[in-house]
């Protein structure tokens, strides 16, 4: 985010809490494009049966608390998946106070998994993958949809960008819109594309966009608001930003390089 605050980078990739963020802190930046959803896995150790059942995960969690050995769960702090996560404890009647989160970055999880030092990880779908392909983990809970929305993933650019040269905003979202179009819809296309560029196994891509991954352009903007919230009732935000999310969005170029309405956009 400062990076583009700050001009060194004009476009990024990045997720729904960090537009919210960059709301927070005041950083100009501006959401064109959705891009996916479906990162978010929670998975459990070969050596902790955590179960998928809700109250089966409360249950296991609790049991190893009473013990006096906490169970250890990997995320990188302060990331969307450690807010998800709280999310998901939380509906199981789960406190943070009742597991001991450990900043794990995304690429350790498997090793950590495997060699012990966690418990469970809640990881990126494809780091999730390897490590129920390879070293013996179970899926808990895929946190996509319903309560946890489907929009994780998008494009944002500087304000500034949009004040000064709209042309080339419309040029970078009509290219975003252009080359999302040749694989929406077409999980092989995808799959083929990642096989060439992506350093997984094949099985692990194969299994992570078919099984998991969701892309499209548009943005269910609901759950962009729906992540304000969830950011200040964690304690995250000093308050609740979702009246402001209509501000920072701006789906007027996607609509001129698809054709499609905005309101139709702004939701999927």
């Amino acid at each position: 985010m400062k990076a583009l605050d700050q001009g060194e980078i004009q476009i990024a990739n990045t997720t729904a809490q960090h537009l919210v963020r960059a709301l927070n802190e005041d950083i100009k930046v501006v959401w064109v494009s959705g891009w996916d959803g479906g990162n978010n896995l929670l998975i459990a150790g070969k050596g902790f049966n955590a179960g998928t059942d809700g109250t089966a995960v409360k249950n296991a969690i609790m049991k190893r608390k009473a013990a006096g050995k906490p169970v250890k769960i990997g995320v990188p702090t302060g990331s969307m998946q450690h807010a998800k996560l709280l999310q998901y404890l939380n509906s199981i009647g789960v406190s943070d106070k009742d597991v001991d989160i450990v900043n794990v970055p995304f690429p350790v999880h498997p090793r950590a998994l495997g060699a012990g030092e966690v418990d469970m990880a809640m990881t990126l779908a494809p780091f999730g993958v390897l490590a129920i392909q390879k070293l013996g983990a179970k899926e808990v809970k895929h946190l996509y949809g319903g309560r946890y929305g489907k929009q994780e993933i998008g494009f944002i650019v500087q304000k500034s960008l949009i004040d000064s040269n709209p042309k080339l905003v419309e040029r970078i979202v009509a290219s975003i819109a252009e080359s999302m179009n040749k694989y929406i819809g077409d999980k092989d296309a995808h799959i083929a594309f990642e096989k060439k560029y992506s350093r997984f196994p094949a099985s692990v891509i194969e299994t992570t966009q078919k099984k998991y991954m969701h892309y499209n352009y548009r943005t269910n903007v609901a759950d962009l608001k729906a992540m304000a919230k969830q950011l200040h009732s964690l304690g995250w935000m000093k308050s609740d930003l979702s009246s402001k999310i209509g501000s920072v969005v701006n789906l007027d170029f996607l609509s001129k390089a698809t054709g499609k309405p905005v309101a139709e956009l702004s939701k999927w």
